[in-house]
């Protein structure tokens, strides 16, 4: 399982240079309002995964930082240096992806490789249903869909995805062994292992709705079924959560939560992590939050953005 070990940016807006050494199982970060927590996510996020992302941050780098490196568990880096010049050649010449071309990552060698290599290795993943770009939005407005839901939010449509994407893992894998029974047999056992733990977390938070839940996700109280387009906002938040690591299929990974406790109750915020863990203990959590309750049985896992800045 590869994690990352280290993430280094130097001339963090200009304060100084932010150094995290970090767990390969659970990492929380704190800090004030503005101290740079969800620009730091991202940066990592999209550095790893996401070029359109990455691409939307080319304008405010300057501000940001002079150079970021990612160290791995396998001694692989990815480092992302800004490039003044290799900047305003990509504008000039109206080429937006030169910059984001500016990537090198390095093996354990020292050797040049592909980001593609890395990715191969390291899957990575963000969470934070509370801040969407507008091009997401978009994107989701004008996808056609037979959503159901009226005037749903983007929390809803981002459930809506997550049970369509569970369904989808599930039909293919099945599609995929169907001449092989016992193969079949072993993977849906396997997806019943997962589904179970994920209807256990939602029984531990979801406490005042009946059992069981259905695998579209609808919910009964007192006798009236409804969907979850009706939960509360803490109550989507949790079950996104819950669907998004179960889809994740146990496979290892680095998920990276952005204040994922906001809109939620102390009780909840204090056995969060606990749970997301054992939805998926192959996967690095690294959570950013203001909540002292989240860091229940993590406390030597929490680290404060000044306090890894040192100031120049």
């Amino acid at each position: 399982m590869v994690t990352i070990k280290k993430i280094e940016i130097k001339g963090f807006f200009g304060k100084g240079d932010f150094e995290w050494n970090l767990d390969p199982v659970v990492n929380i970060l704190g800090g004030k309002n503005g101290s740079g927590k969800s620009t730091i996510f991202k940066m990592c996020y999209a550095m790893l995964s996401d070029k359109n992302l990455l691409a939307s941050m080319e304008g405010s780098v300057k501000k940001i930082f002079k150079e970021m490196t990612l160290t791995f568990s396998n001694n692989w880096t990815l480092y992302w240096p800004y490039d003044s010049e290799m900047l305003r050649l990509a504008y000039d010449g109206n080429k937006p992806m030169a910059y984001i071309d500016s990537i090198l990552v390095r093996d354990e060698k020292g050797q040049k490789q592909k980001l593609e290599e890395l990715q191969k290795q390291v899957s990575c993943y963000l969470i934070n249903s509370f801040e969407q770009h507008l091009d997401k939005a978009i994107q989701y407005a004008q996808q056609p869909r037979s959503i159901s839901l009226n005037n749903p939010t983007m929390l809803d449509i981002m459930i809506y995805d997550q049970i369509n994407l569970r369904n989808k893992y599930f039909s293919e894998t099945m599609e995929n062994l169907i001449d092989s029974s016992d193969e079949m047999d072993r993977k849906r056992k396997e997806y019943a292992e997962i589904y179970k733990k994920t209807y256990s977390i939602l029984e531990k938070f979801l406490k005042t709705y009946d059992k069981p839940f259905k695998s579209s996700f609808e919910f009964s109280k007192d006798g009236e079924k409804f969907g979850y387009e009706h939960l509360s906002m803490g109550e989507k938040q949790i079950l996104l959560l819950s669907l998004m690591v179960g889809n994740v299929n146990q496979k290892p990974c680095v998920f990276f939560m952005d204040e994922p406790d906001l809109s939620m109750h102390i009780d909840w915020k204090e056995i969060l992590i606990k749970q997301l863990h054992e939805l998926n203990p192959n996967m690095q959590i690294i959570v950013s939050t203001h909540a002292p309750s989240v860091i229940t049985g993590w406390k030597d896992r929490v680290e404060e953005v000044n306090h890894l800045t040192i100031k120049k």
